[in-house]
């Protein structure tokens, strides 16, 4: 049990807000003096197999537990129906993530995808609700169209708090070669299935990929997503790529999300797994090309074959 209570508590000193005191919030959900809860919190006193589901269950942090030498990883996921209403709590679910790694003193967030991460897309307001609106619509039946209002104020400001800070923790992206590829996709797809029937909003969508890879390409000149240098960045690009997954590393832990049904996201903190993870992405960036600092010829060539897509498909709109 040592070994699990340790794990499972610092994983909940985590989770918590930095100005939330961990043994008082211990003390009060097991219903324990102060000092008692220090001592669980620095494993001198035992955790009770009822205690320890009881912290589970107040502060939403998953038990993880791996019978010696048996390859087995838990993983835990948001339920999403595929209602409209589940977008704001899905959000809100990122935003906690991100938040949590945000207030982390040493953090990091290693990206590798075949699509732009949706943390930059939701700095733009069309952008990001055609985003939402494609990959929710996705699980339903009968789609309805697309309009600028397809999510409210508030669901938009959940989404530009998630691309503000974002910008603020230090992050390494790999991206194939073609990752822009699939959000042209969708908006041609919707365009021509008549999910969008507004040409200039079409235009719109893919007018602000362009500024989205405007930005990409003033972090990597930067190698820094804002004018603070502790914000780093570095882009790279991988011909081939397998999984798509973010790993965290905060204060010596870590935490690795893979993306399932087109958007959702497993979660697990197993270190093995993630330590495995780690060494996959380091291999990757030695076998990818480096579009930050330095790396402006390769960039370049990058950025204008994407803006040549981005070209085409408006050309494609106004003709249909």
């Amino acid at each position: 049990m040592t070994e699990l209570q340790r794990n499972f508590i610092e994983r909940l000193k985590l989770s918590l807000p930095p100005y939330q005191n961990a043994a008082q919030s211990i003390a009060e959900c097991l219903q324990i003096s102060p000092n008692e809860a220090y001592k669980k919190l620095r494993n001198q006193s035992s955790v009770t197999l009822q205690q320890l589901v009881k912290l589970a269950d107040t502060f939403k942090v998953p038990i993880v537990y791996q019978p010696e030498q048996a390859p087995t990883v838990t993983f835990s996921y948001p339920k999403i129906s595929g209602e409209k209403s589940d977008i704001a709590e899905y959000l809100l679910d990122l935003l906690n993530n991100l938040k949590l790694i945000h207030a982390s003193k040493e953090k990091h967030l290693t990206i590798v995808t075949d699509d732009i991460p949706l943390f930059h897309l939701f700095k733009y307001p069309e952008l990001a609700a055609f985003k939402l609106f494609f990959w929710f619509e996705s699980l339903g039946n009968q789609p309805q169209k697309f309009n600028r209002s397809y999510i409210d104020d508030d669901v938009l400001r959940i989404a530009q708090e998630l691309n503000r800070i974002y910008l603020e923790i230090p992050s390494t992206e790999i991206w194939a070669k073609d990752s822009i590829h699939g959000s042209l996709e969708q908006i041609r797809y919707a365009f021509e299935a008549g999910y969008i029937a507004d040409n200039s909003l079409a235009e719109d969508l893919v007018m602000q990929l362009r500024y989205c890879l405007t930005d990409m390409n003033m972090y990597a000149m930067s190698s820094k997503k804002t004018i603070d240098v502790a914000h780093t960045f570095n882009w790279y690009n991988c011909d081939v790529l397998g999984t798509i997954a973010y790993l965290t590393e905060m204060n010596g832990t870590m935490t690795c999300f893979n993306r399932f049904n087109t958007f959702n996201f497993l979660k697990t903190e197993d270190h093995d797994y993630c330590k495995q993870t780690k060494a996959w992405m380091q291999g990757l960036m030695r076998k990818s090309v480096s579009f930050s600092g330095q790396g402006e010829k390769h960039r370049n060539k990058y950025i204008y074959q994407a803006f040549q897509e981005c070209d085409a498909l408006i050309a494609e709109i106004y003709k249909n």
